[in-house]
């Protein structure tokens, strides 16, 4: 029995032993899983961390790419507007030039004609002048037929003026003789006469 019992017994330590190996084994099994799994899980943070990092690098770069793109059209509508302000203000100088040698044009046109008029006139009038020492007796007196007309004309009106004064005063020395006047009443009837005639043509200057 003892024999037995040592052999159980050593059956047992054995068993105990193996059971104590088993339990080690599986606890390092165990152990190495889950530095396994952490490895593991500290590979997958890293490798979503290196996935996480382009991704924000692209982004960053997208937004810098939009950034310079907003600048760039910015630029290009300055750009344009100083075009544009470039060309009103050459359209405005090209303008003021054209008006300029325009009225340049018209002022070197005038003076042309100017010249050319003077030169026309010069000829004529030195023909006008050389022509005056040639008029002969009948021409001159042909230029002065409308002088003698208008002198005629006057001394016409002279012998109207004649006439009239003989009438007036024929028919003022009449009444003077049918009537019975004092000196200072025929003195303002003789006075009356000349002072009419200066009223009558006063009147006629007035219409």
């Amino acid at each position: 029995m003892t024999e037995l019992n040592l052999l159980y017994g050593g059956d047992e330590n054995i068993s105990s032993e193996s059971m104590e190996k088993n339990d080690n084994t599986y606890s390092s099994q165990i152990s190495g899983n889950q530095i396994h799994n952490n490895m593991a899980s500290k590979k997958d943070m890293l490798h979503d961390d290196k996935e996480l990092q382009p991704n924000n690098q692209v982004h960053q770069a997208q937004q810098a790419h939009q950034a310079q793109q907003a600048q760039q059209a910015k630029q290009n509508q300055q750009n344009q507007q100083n075009q544009q302000q470039m060309e009103q203000q050459y359209q405005q100088q090209q303008f003021q030039i054209q008006q300029n040698q325009y009225q340049q044009q018209q002022n070197q046109y005038m003076q042309i004609q100017k010249q050319h008029i003077n030169k026309v006139q010069q000829p004529i009038e030195n023909t006008f002048v050389n022509k005056k020492y040639e008029y002969s007796f009948l021409d001159r007196m042909n230029m002065k037929k409308s002088d003698v007309i208008k002198l005629a004309l006057f001394s016409l009106v002279i012998v109207l003026g004649i006439s009239i004064d003989r009438v007036i005063t024929n028919y003022i020395s009449k009444y003077i003789g049918d009537n019975f006047l004092t000196d200072f009443q025929e003195l303002l009837l003789r006075f009356s006469y000349p002072v009419s005639i200066f009223l009558l043509l006063w009147i006629f200057k007035a219409l």
